[in-house]
């Protein structure tokens, strides 16, 4: 596992989702719980992850459990960088936010997509 190159490869995915649901939100009025939110959200969530796991497996051994690391890497960084800059700024301390509906069905895409890539580039 390497460890930076998947942290990194985090930050990513957190920074491009960051910039979708700020393209959703304020630049097509999209807001959750809009049905057709979600759907935007969850697709482009899923080709990130996508993206962001063939960078990472490009220069490292995958496999199952490489792919279930790296899905649990990319939720504890998007925890993380929601938790300093995310809700602090514009969720109002809600941290409720982290275990909410939405963000569990992000961590079950980001664990399935990952464990998928690293048993497929096996």
């Amino acid at each position: 596992m390497k460890f930076w190159r998947a942290v990194l490869t985090g930050v990513l995915i957190w920074v491009l989702v960051f910039f979708e649901v700020s393209i959703l939100m304020f630049g097509f009025k999209l807001n959750p719980p809009n049905s057709l939110y979600y759907i935007i959200h969850f697709v482009f969530l899923a080709i990130f992850i996508l993206l962001a796991s063939l960078i990472y497996f490009r220069k490292a051994k995958a496999g199952f459990g490489q792919g279930l690391w790296l899905g649990i890497i990319f939720i504890i960084v998007g925890i993380a960088l929601d938790s300093i800059i995310t809700i602090p700024l514009f969720m109002k301390l809600d941290y409720g936010f982290l275990i909410g509906g939405e963000m569990l069905v992000g961590y079950v895409i980001s664990l399935i997509v990952c464990l998928i890539v690293g048993v497929v580039k096996r």
